[in-house]
């Protein structure tokens, strides 16, 4: 049958004389049933172009620091961008804003050794306390070959300072990374020291010649300390913030991102459950150990590497 013909049932129900479409009316059929396919094909090519662009957003925030990461995005596209835009900031820091660090150096990674990624706030209390408790032990394990460790450094506790001491502790820290990268875990402790470290809710202003005498001490030279005043990665400090901050790979499992924060081998590490697994926050260090995969006797020693690899799952605490 022509799809223009229609047949019209007689008075019993059953099929009957076929009735023509007049020709006028044919037309406008034939003209509606082509506008349909053409906006059909518009649509369409609409939706794949839509589909298109969204798989390369993802795919452009998906490729970070060299490699892909598999779940999927790590942040904001547009925060991203703007941290490689920076103008000044450190050489020696990957796409990401971490400063790492291993055995060969800083922006080095240890063969086959597990990789511990720590997220802090220099003003944060809470990163404090882990970093006395845990830098002892991250730091003969880099020095033997045991670890790489990357630290990223936040600032949005500026806001309970009055001159952006987080932003400036970072430069600082940025600063040492470039300029005397072997001082570099030794500064890093010593911003978080007992008594050096300001109170978050009782903020005493700390100057940058106080940031650059607590450099000193650990053995930074005072040509390097004095670069300090400058500021010249506050910028840089500033957009790793914003990124970091929208990465959803350092979530939790309430979405949230909290510091301190630590990542072994590309995954979470639960430092609540370890802490009350380990006997309390004093013993973290015993629980990190536990989750590499290395007696306590055995840090420090080279040749003797942790369990997990670079690519293994966190152990149980």
């Amino acid at each position: 049958m022509n799809p223009t013909e229609q047949s019209t049932p007689d008075q019993n129900g059953q099929p009957g004389q076929q009735e023509t479409v007049p020709p006028g009316r044919r037309r406008g059929i034939i003209i509606s049933a082509v506008a349909l396919v053409l906006v059909l094909v518009i649509l369409a090519a609409g939706l794949y172009v839509w589909h298109r662009k969204d798989q390369a957003d993802r795919d452009a925030q998906a490729t970070v620091s060299g490699e892909t990461v598999a779940k999927g995005p790590t942040g904001s596209k547009t925060a991203y961008k703007e941290l490689q835009e920076v103008k000044v900031k450190p050489s020696v820091a990957d796409k990401e804003g971490g400063l790492t660090i291993s055995a060969g150096g800083i922006n080095t990674k240890a063969p086959n050794a597990p990789s511990v990624h720590v997220f802090v706030d220099p003003m944060c209390p809470w990163c404090g306390k882990v970093g006395r408790v845990i830098d002892p032990e991250l730091e003969k394990m880099v020095k033997a070959g045991q670890v790489t460790v990357t630290y990223t450094f936040l600032n949005f506790l500026d806001k309970v300072s009055s001159d952006q001491y987080s932003t400036r502790v970072g430069n600082a820290l940025a600063t040492v990374a470039e300029q005397d990268p072997d001082h570099f875990l030794d500064f890093e402790a010593a911003v978080f020291e007992e008594g050096f470290q300001p109170d978050e809710e009782d903020y005493q202003p700390v100057s940058d010649q106080d940031l650059a005498n607590q450099a000193v001490k650990v053995g930074v030279p005072e040509s390097v300390a004095a670069q300090f005043a400058e500021g010249r990665y506050q910028d840089w400090v500033q957009k790793v913030n914003d990124y970091t901050i929208t990465r959803t790979d350092v979530e939790d499992a309430k979405g949230e991102f909290t510091t301190p924060t630590i990542m072994i081998n590309g995954r979470l590490w639960d430092i609540s459950g370890a802490g009350k697994a380990s006997g309390g926050l004093q013993h973290l260090d015993k629980a990190l150990l536990k989750s590499l995969g290395i007696d306590d006797d055995k840090v420090g020693m080279q040749g003797v590497m942790p369990s997990i690899g670079s690519k293994g799952k966190a152990l149980p605490f």
